[in-house]
């Protein structure tokens, strides 16, 4: 933790200024301490991460131990500057921005960010580029660790592991914020974004990404499936993703190709070409496979899905309607089969 980080922070209970006691320090890093209010209210400072996150409740807990089992497991596969530079042109084609140029023009205006779920930290080094902007990237799980054990030395980056739901900053702080793959995972997607917007200042942006319906019988099997395997255990969940993504990798490995002549409206089907593999994940049954061959990156990707208590997927009037109730006028707003991807103004 950088020593100016507690400039930035408050109290997430009572939003009361906080001081630091028991420091210790490696090199120009707070690594071991803790964070106390006026009210008494305790927070850890451990392995150079400030702990923000009280909430104890079974379902909270179970969603945040998906995505710490999820990263403990794949974060080196992740962190591939393959994967990175994947994940760094799907963002820039859901938010429209053209060109990763184009985006860092966008930033050089920002001086506040928040990067809220960052997950091992990539979306904190990509939000990074205005060396003048400070980054507050956050993550309720342990992937907060190796976000920070990646990308701690960046000069402009604070990792803290906190709740998006609970912050510890104060109202109208943030000139940007970004959430993307996460509000879906909280209890309440629509009161998490409505949250979120109370922290940007006057004229500031958010982007959002959240999981879109698909077609009924997908839906229909999602929920089957998920019944059973949100109660899985951790090992028992992992067995059953590695047994999705052999159907996918087998399903992708025939090479075939299906044509639809005319919309099935019913079943949420378009007309068109599809891969047979591509037409039966997005239609009928999640079973993700990664086009590169990286198997544990599938699985984790499947694991993603089927683990966390919390995954809900919107419409795009629901999204919509979020943006219009927060008075945040929408920017951009792109659907593809996954998602919805928006950027919205203050």
């Amino acid at each position: 933790m950088k020593v100016s980080l507690i400039t930035h922070l408050v109290c997430p209970l009572c939003h009361r200024d906080l001081t630091i006691k028991n420091v210790r320090k490696v090199k120009d890093e707070i690594n071991e301490g803790s964070l106390v209010c006026p009210n008494k209210h305790k927070f850890a400072i451990t392995d150079g991460v400030p702990r923000f996150v009280v909430d104890t409740t079974k379902d909270f807990v179970r969603t945040e131990d998906a995505f710490s089992a999820k990263w403990t497991q794949h974060h080196e596969n992740h962190h591939a500057k393959d994967w990175i530079d994947f994940q760094t042109k799907w963002f820039l084609e859901r938010y429209d921005w053209k060109t990763l140029e184009k985006f860092k023009m966008f930033l050089n205006t920002k001086s506040t960010i928040l990067d809220a779920g960052t997950g091992i930290g990539n979306s904190a080094k990509l939000l990074s580029a205005n060396p003048n902007s400070q980054v507050f990237a956050l993550d309720a799980s342990q992937s907060i660790n190796f976000a920070y054990k990646k990308y701690g030395n960046l000069p402009n980056v604070h990792f803290l592991q906190a709740d998006l739901r609970q912050l510890p900053f104060r109202k109208r702080f943030f000139d940007f914020i970004y959430s993307d793959q996460v509000l879906h995972h909280t209890k309440n997607t629509g009161t998490s974004f409505k949250y979120l917007t109370k922290f940007l200042t006057d004229t500031g942006f958010i982007s959002i990404y959240v999981y879109k319906k698909k077609a009924p019988i997908r839906e229909y099997v999602d929920d089957y499936i998920r019944k059973i395997t949100v109660n899985m255990s951790v090992s028992e969940c992992i067995e059953f993703s590695k047994d999705m993504t052999y159907l996918g990798k087998s399903l992708a490995g025939l090479k075939k190709k299906i044509t639809i002549p005319k919309d099935i409206p019913i079943l949420g089907v378009k007309a068109g070409t599809y891969d047979v593999q591509r037409f039966i994940y997005w239609t009928f049954l999640k079973c993700f496979w990664d086009e590169s061959g990286n198997f544990e990156r599938s699985v984790g990707v499947n694991f993603d899905w089927y683990y966390p208590k919390f995954a809900y997927r919107h419409t795009p009037k629901e999204v919509r309607k979020w943006f219009r109730d927060t008075k945040i006028k929408i920017v951009t707003f792109k659907e593809i089969e996954s998602g919805i991807s928006v950027t919205g103004r203050k």
